[in-house]
């Protein structure tokens, strides 16, 4: 990465199942990359040129089963101190044997192991939050759940695996999920917290484009339920007001109703699929993507500050994902963010 004409190098540790990497196989380490994305298993990716290490395997005891699928990967990234990125597991080892001789390693944190096989299952008498923990401290994780008010007298895990099952209830009311090393996060969006740092363009920031999609004039969202105990109707609607005044007369399109069709138990299960999806639906009004030196701060769930690129669109956005890449041209971060006021 080029900043006033100068290589920006970043450094990196990598640690395998709590241990160093030999010498002279992490001197063969061409690229590391962390890529993260809010709802979905971070992932890391290591690029190895080994060289003619066939010819050379008795000196130099180059042997790829170092690396095994299921062996534990700490990777850390930074400048002089690197920060810890991800702590997840090796999925795939792929050697190349075609000169250049090279080996990729994949893997992912371990918010992939909901995503094995299906189930059928019931859950009586629960809340989201509570599934949420049960569910994660099951696959050995340690669960930190913001909690979740409604008790729903039944749930049906249908065939979907602990991933799709999770994600479909916290999309259901605007939660977001991760994992930090062992720990599996169900919470709600962290937007309200100040930006850790402020990005200028064409300071920190080298690019950053923006997207603003077209919303409906007085947007809302209502939901219907039926309340099969009371036998009442059960309603609730969020909106009315999108922050039109931040968009582009000609973007802006005409007052619309979004009406969804629930089974909900009661108002205030109403009321937050209501404001989940009302808030979706504001989210991606103003998206935007950038490119910076190596920064390993940015990442999911964080807030930043973005300045120089007009009053409009100048202001708080948050993190929705981030890669980090450190190579022969240096350390670069590349994110995705949705701008919180619109």
């Amino acid at each position: 990465m080029i900043k006033d004409n100068k290589v920006v190098a970043g450094s990196f540790e990598l640690l395998l199942n709590s241990s160093k990497l030999p010498d002279y196989i992490a001197s063969t380490i061409k690229e590391v990359t962390v890529e993260d994305t809010i709802n979905q298993p971070a992932m890391f990716t290591i690029k190895i040129e080994i060289g003619d290490f066939i010819k050379n395997m008795s000196q130099e005891k180059m042997d790829v089963d170092i690396f095994k699928p299921g062996d534990e990967m700490q990777i850390s990234m930074g400048f002089d101190a690197p920060k810890k990125m991800i702590i997840g597991e090796i999925i795939s080892v792929e050697p190349t044997f075609q000169k250049p001789f090279s080996m990729g390693i994949r893997g992912y944190d371990r918010l992939h192991r909901l995503t094995s096989g299906t189930k059928r299952l019931s859950f009586k008498k629960m809340k989201d939050s509570d599934i949420a923990s049960s569910i994660a401290s099951k696959i050995g994780l340690t669960p930190k759940v913001d909690d979740t008010s409604t008790v729903f007298p039944y749930i049906f895990q249908n065939n979907q695996s602990d991933y799709e099952f999770l994600l479909e209830r916290a999309n259901r009311i605007g939660y977001e999920m991760f994992v930090e090393d062992k720990t599996f996060i169900f919470r709600k969006p962290q937007d309200n917290k100040s930006p850790l740092f402020t990005l200028n363009y064409d300071l920190e920031l080298h690019s950053f484009s923006i997207n603003m999609r077209a919303v409906p004039e007085g947007g809302k969202v209502e939901v219907r339920g039926w309340d099969i105990k009371n036998k009442k109707e059960i309603t609730s609607t969020v909106g009315g007001n999108t922050g039109r005044e931040l968009l582009p007369q000609k973007i802006t399109g005409k007052t619309s109703d979004l009406i969804s069709d629930e089974v909900v138990v009661d108002a205030a299960d109403a009321e937050n699929i209501a404001q989940a999806r009302h808030d979706a639906m504001l989210k991606n009004v103003i998206t935007g993507e950038g490119k910076c030196c190596g920064n390993p701060d940015i990442r999911i769930g964080k807030t930043v500050e973005i300045k120089g690129i007009g009053d409009r669109l100048s202001g708080k956005y948050y993190v929705t994902s981030s890669v980090h890449t450190i190579n022969d041209e240096g350390y670069a971060t590349t994110f995705k963010v949705r701008k919180i006021e619109v």
